[in-house]
């Protein structure tokens, strides 16, 4: 891998992506956030039964839960990104150097035909 720009920029992309998802680290924000998932799931279900007191109560409780867990579901969210693009800049990069690479390297044994082989084929069948 070459050292350059962008695989710099991927790099601390990268760190500071899994220091933010790392960062404090707490995952209360993962537990409230499906706290709130399992209870907006029992207020569709509650309200498909005909309760819909108790849908309405779970749904109230459920939206209050995701809300609280809203900055850290935000924060695991940016923080994927960006070790998802960090992680890009840095394969991008080295795509580019393989290119690069490939088109540098010496071509093989067979792409150097002078016409020779093809003389001296038509040559040994003329004197047979």
């Amino acid at each position: 891998m070459n050292i350059n720009g962008k695989s710099i920029i991927g790099f601390f992309l990268i760190l500071f992506g899994v220091s933010l998802f790392f960062g404090g680290g707490h995952f209360g924000g993962l537990v409230t956030g499906a706290i709130g998932a399992l209870l907006l799931f029992y207020s569709v279900k509650k309200w498909k039964e005909g309760r819909q007191f108790a849908a309405v109560l779970a749904a109230i409780f459920g939206i209050m839960f995701l809300g609280g867990s809203l900055p850290f579901l935000i924060g695991i969210a940016v923080a994927a990104a960006m070790v998802y693009f960090g992680w890009k800049m840095m394969k991008q990069d080295d795509k580019q150097n393989d290119i690069l690479y490939s088109e540098k390297t010496e071509p093989s044994a067979a792409s150097y035909d002078t016409g020779f082989d093809a003389e001296w084929e038509d040559f040994l069948k003329k004197n047979k």
